[in-house]
């Protein structure tokens, strides 16, 4: 059930709109065989100011997002490391929107990206109360080193992702079955 290769990833933004707000931090970790094998992460230029909340809850600094790169200026580099392989991000619906959405709007199109929940798979492996990141971490004893940063968060990302998966295999035949028609036809059909 564990995927040999894919791309844990996580973004910080301006605020919670996909359609107006921007990507302030970035990362990406690749998994290789269970493990980390490589990282890339930026600050990112936006376009507009930092609202004070979200300096707040990142400890992210205008001053820093002021010496940083747009955007459009570090795809390539995204882009390569991505390759072919599959995406996987926790709340995977903010994150993919976010991100397709920056390359949409510096004129990459069509990027047919394989996204994969990291929260989905929390929330099938564990019967917890809450699932977000940062709970799920501290539950499985992953360490993050700064919460609301993308390189810490897209790691713990990618490790509670096969800890999710490596729980699912534990259930016995007939919920596997069940696992494996529910992924029949989607993105997930790999995973089950």
């Amino acid at each position: 059930m564990l995927p040999q290769s894919f791309v844990a990833l996580d973004v910080e933004t301006t605020g919670l709109n996909a359609d107006k707000d921007e990507i302030i931090d970035i990362a990406l970790v690749r998994f290789e065989n269970g493990n980390v094998s490589a990282t890339l992460d930026f600050l990112v230029k936006p376009q507009k100011k930092l609202p004070s909340f979200v300096n707040y809850l990142t400890g992210i600094s205008q001053s820093e997002l002021d010496e940083a790169k747009p955007f459009k200026e570090i795809i390539p580099q995204i882009l390569e490391f991505i390759g072919e392989k599959p995406l996987v991000a926790h709340n995977v619906a903010f994150d993919s929107k976010l991100f397709t959405f920056a390359l949409s709007r510096n004129g990459v199109k069509n990027n047919e990206f394989i996204f994969w929940d990291s929260l989905a798979i929390a929330q099938a492996a564990w019967p917890f109360e809450s699932h977000k990141l940062v709970n799920l971490a501290k539950f499985l004893n992953i360490e993050v080193t700064a919460s609301h940063r993308a390189l810490p968060d897209a790691e713990a990302c990618g490790k509670v992702f096969l800890l999710g998966l490596a729980e699912l295999e534990k259930n016995d035949d007939s919920v596997k079955k069940n696992l494996r028609k529910m992924a029949n036809g989607t993105v997930y059909e790999p995973l089950f």
